[in-house]
């Protein structure tokens, strides 16, 4: 099957009434859900590559959502409180359906990979999460560390991928969840729930005064104090700058590879979301 169709099969486990009505379901990991899908689907493995990326993507939903439970104590209102259990319970119930899907094919090998790549990745949050409480990571570290938290589950399946095929694999899973992690971003410097570690408030918290770092320091941040900070340090222009050189990058990528035919209208398919996005922001700078 040559069709990509993961992101529809994926909300028959995340469209449900009660999820919907009291938390919200993180971005679908479009783009390494698909460039997983291309690769795997040139291997010997291809009869699964479907499968393998469902799979996949429904763990890396579960994980994003268990990430946003809040850990701050004290009272709750009601709609928080049901916002929260439902956190758990739709990150667990994501994961119990990617055992279930591999394991009803007799895939148990990857089960296991999948796992161990999970225990991986929470341990890297940890030791990020550590450093942040203390305030010790930069906005290139924060950025670094998040796109490899991106990579991980995906790097199970590079000994399944052609071993011609590997370097290309990993530098394209870098650059697309590089791309996929600065889109992230570019919203969240909008969300006020969102404003604690993202990459603009450590780029923010690295240039800043002293006094605008006691600001950022405060649990509830001014969101005009905040507005005013993203504007003086031009923090969407160098979202912005990276998403380019990342999207110059994976072009460079793609027009180096020789003998690369099948398959390029699928990168091109990927890619195509980022460079809309870079084409646009920079008609509406130039426009301003």
């Amino acid at each position: 099957m040559n069709s990509y169709r993961v992101p529809q099969l994926a909300k028959k486990y995340t469209d449900y009434d009660m999820i919907r009505q009291y938390t919200e379901i993180p971005s679908f990991p479009d783009s390494r859900a698909r460039l997983l899908q291309v690769f795997v689907g040139r291997t010997d493995e291809k009869v699964h590559h479907e499968l393998y990326s469902l799979a996949t993507s429904l763990v890396q939903l579960a994980m994003d959502t268990h990430d946003r439970i809040d850990t701050i104590s004290g009272d709750r209102r009601e709609q928080e409180m049901r916002s929260r259990q439902l956190n758990v319970l739709a990150g667990d119930y994501l994961s119990s359906r990617f055992y279930q899907l591999l394991a009803h094919a007799g895939k148990i090998e990857m089960i296991g990979k999948l796992s161990g790549a999970v225990a991986e990745v929470n341990a890297r949050k940890m030791t990020l999460y550590e450093r942040m409480k203390k305030l010790l990571v930069s906005a290139d570290e924060y950025l670094r560390e998040t796109v490899q938290l991106r990579m991980q589950l995906f790097l199970s399946f590079s000994d399944m991928i052609r071993e011609e095929e590997k370097p290309l694999w990993n530098s394209l899973l870098a650059e697309f969840s590089t791309c996929e992690t600065i889109a992230d971003e570019l919203n969240r410097m909008r969300d006020e729930l969102q404003y604690t570690n993202s990459y603009v408030f450590w780029h923010m918290y690295e240039h800043g005064n002293d006094s605008e770092r006691d600001e950022l320091r405060q649990t509830q941040i001014n969101a005009r104090a905040w507005d005013v900070m993203v504007l003086k340090y031009s923090v969407s222009e160098v979202l912005l700058d990276m998403l380019r050189e990342s999207v110059q990058r994976i072009q460079l990528l793609l027009q180096d590879e020789q003998g690369l035919r099948q398959g390029v209208r699928e990168f091109d398919a990927i890619l195509d979301p980022y460079l809309t996005y870079v084409k646009t922001s920079h008609l509406a700078v130039r426009e301003d």
